[in-house]
């Protein structure tokens, strides 16, 4: 089972770089690597969950990590809605020169 959870997370990584590169939308990009997050995630608690010992520090990890994940998101949202609001623009390269 393990193996298929390794090319499910090298698979959603290799779409969360596809996204970066090809897009120049603020909010698609933070959602690239969001998944690129995820597919670390995925990663790393079934490197831990194939270990031989059984304890509860991979469901934590997830748990704990899945909840960082929630926060960046309700962010995104956030800036999302600030941006509409105020009718800037979410291309980056008129992201990159506004003035702070």
């Amino acid at each position: 089972m393990f193996p298929y959870l390794i090319e499910l997370a090298f698979i959603l990584f290799a779409i969360g770089l596809a996204g970066i590169a090809s897009d120049r939308h603020f909010v698609a990009l933070l959602l690239a690597v969001e998944l690129i997050m995820v597919a670390s995630i995925i990663a790393l608690v079934s490197f831990f969950t194939s270990s031989t010992s059984a304890s509860a520090s991979p469901v934590i990890m997830l748990l704990s990590i899945w909840a960082v994940a929630a926060t960046e998101i309700i962010v995104l949202i956030t800036f999302y809605i600030y941006m509409k609001y105020n009718g800037i623009s979410f291309d980056i390269t008129t992201l990159s020169k506004m003035k702070w």
